[in-house]
């Protein structure tokens, strides 16, 4: 075991962009377990991709970053999977009005 397993502590690497990760893999990556990754993408929070290759679930970075963020607001914050739901959909709106403003500054 290494230290960071004895502490308690799970090691976090940063996935590469442009890189899919199957879910072995994003399990790995983010700490989450399987069932709660397939759970988020189900309820339609994470985007996985087909691979046809595998014939399986697929990731890219943005996905893992999607499914930290999930686990994070679910499991540090107490929101439940609705209310992250809404907290995407607001940060969504967010962006789109920014942009929109900057836009109409130029």
């Amino acid at each position: 075991m290494n230290g960071a397993q004895k502490s308690g502590v799970i090691e976090l690497h940063e996935p590469q962009p442009g890189v899919l990760y199957n879910l072995d893999g994003v399990v790995h990556l983010t700490g989450v377990s399987r069932r709660s990754v397939l759970l988020y993408c189900k309820s339609g929070l994470v985007r996985a991709m087909e691979d046809p290759e595998v014939g399986s679930l697929a990731f890219d970075d943005e996905a893992i970053y999607t499914i930290r963020r999930v686990e994070y607001l679910r499991s540090q914050r107490g929101i439940n999977l609705d209310g992250i739901r809404m907290i995407f959909e607001l940060l969504r709106e967010v962006r789109r009005l920014e942009h929109e403003m900057r836009f109409l500054r130029s």
